[in-house]
């Protein structure tokens, strides 16, 4: 071993004591933002549940051909406040909302253990999701090797799978993460691939009381941490493998930074602790801080889903993970769907001219 991996290594073994140290310091004056909430009364979900009824809503193609009419629907059933918060909510601050209580279909199938099922038993609330997209002017979509031909992934429990670190997994951790991060960012121009999603969305179908969905705003995190933390991740000396979802690997980006912070402030960040590393020691440093910093308390938060409601955040301001759990394969599992939605249709590479919102990936 030479002097200089022995100092290394020194270094390494000290980092958890220091990161420590200097969170407990910084946690006394930190200050988490609460996430907005939006509750549809029992009369919005009736009403938005009888016009959901007379749009036919089977599939993505369906679904998305009808988000127009989606969204007008939305707009006649909630009250303008609510409507304006949903339409706010691109340019606001805030980096996460929380839509409580949308309609269900009347018989919520067992849930789904093989891979890619439809919605056609959930078509309601699949109408009901699209519908919120179309307020917020984002344009749903899926990613070649995490889909075939449905926008819409039911993140449960999947048999022979349990241990992959992905949506289907199961008994696996899902450490923090930007989902999809080696996709090119909202800062970054479109060639082959698709643009990373701006927006993600999961929705409640059932609940596991004791898994809730954990995330963090990428900027409070930065805010515990000292300045010298954002700028070693802001220097290209990262790699970014293919997330384990995508099914294989590929596509490995080397040589790029973690975060981008445009002049006017913008944030965007392309972390995955599962898939990200560092290529020099000062690099690894700041990735073990920062990876500490995003599991404190102090920026946490932890959301549980009941069936009905609806998680929107910021993809790429935004880290979320969850615990790993043991399925039981009664029916009964953990069960949500997830649509990613990205602002711009221009910087979606469509694998499929026919099935536009399959993007390549």
């Amino acid at each position: 071993m030479s002097k200089l991996e022995e100092v290394l290594g020194k270094a390494a073994a000290c980092v958890d004591e220091v990161t420590h140290e200097w969170l407990e310091k910084r946690s006394v004056t930190s200050t988490r933002r609460e996430i907005p909430q939006i509750h549809l009364s029992l009369e919005e979900q009736r009403t938005l549940q009888a016009g959901l009824a007379s749009l036919d809503v089977t599939d993505s193609a369906s679904g998305i051909s009808h988000m127009p009419a989606l969204g007008r629907l939305l707009e006649s059933v909630l009250c303008p406040e609510k409507i304006q918060q949903l339409r706010h909510f691109p340019q606001a601050r805030e980096v996460a909302m929380i839509v409580r209580g949308l309609p269900l279909d009347p018989q919520l199938p067992a849930t789904p253990y093989d891979l890619e099922p439809g919605i056609e038993n959930v078509s309601t609330l699949a109408g009901a999701i699209l519908s919120v997209l179309q307020t917020l002017q984002t344009h749903p979509l899926a990613y070649e090797g995490e889909s075939n031909d449905t926008v819409f992934r039911h993140v449960s429990p999947k048999h022979k799978r349990e241990t992959e670190k992905s949506s289907y997994g199961s008994r696996a951790d899902l450490g923090m993460h930007v989902d999809n991060p080696h996709l090119p960012l909202t800062c970054e121009p479109v060639s082959q691939l698709s643009a990373c999603p701006e927006y993600l969305t999961l929705t409640g179908l059932r609940c596991e009381l004791d898994v809730p969905t954990r995330i963090v705003a990428i900027d409070e995190v930065l805010a515990m941490l000292p300045a010298c933390v954002e700028e070693e991740l802001s220097r290209p000396n990262f790699s970014v493998r293919r997330p384990a979802s995508f099914g294989k690997q590929g596509n490995v980006l080397e040589n790029v930074p973690l975060l981008y912070r445009s002049a006017t402030g913008g944030l965007y960040c392309r972390y995955n602790q599962a898939s990200v590393e560092a290529t020099c020691a000062n690099a690894q440093f700041a990735l073990q801080l920062f990876a500490a910093a995003a599991d404190h308390p102090d920026v946490m938060h932890h959301i549980l889903l009941q069936p009905g409601d609806m998680l929107i955040f910021k993809n790429q301001q935004t880290l979320h993970a969850r615990d790993g759990f043991t399925p039981r394969y009664d029916g009964r599992d953990r069960w949500m769907l997830r649509v990613f939605g990205v602002n711009d249709p221009a910087r979606v590479v469509p694998l499929n001219p026919h099935q536009p919102y399959i993007a390549r990936a």
